[in-house]
């Protein structure tokens, strides 16, 4: 394979990957909800942790899913160019 298809092909697998770092943090969110809709933690720390783990992977799979789309589009601008 030559290095254009490469890269799509990785583009195109980094993709669902991404979305499913976001629905993972949408279900931690969701798992530490109350009976009012409040988040609760056991401890600071586990705040603490939770807000640097959770922050990560969120600006980390967006930053995947900008790669992976860019990636994408770009192979096809450059193979349907004209």
């Amino acid at each position: 394979m030559e290095d254009a298809e490469i890269v799509l092909m990785f583009s195109l697998l980094i993709i669902p990957v991404a979305i499913w770092l976001q629905l993972w943090v949408k279900n931690r969110r969701e798992n530490r909800k109350n009976m009012l809709g409040e988040e609760e933690f056991e401890s600071t720390f586990r705040a603490l942790f939770s807000i640097v783990l959770e922050g990560a992977a969120i600006v980390g799979g967006l930053i995947m899913i900008i790669m992976g789309l860019s990636g994408t589009i770009k192979y096809f601008i450059n193979f349907y160019a004209v």
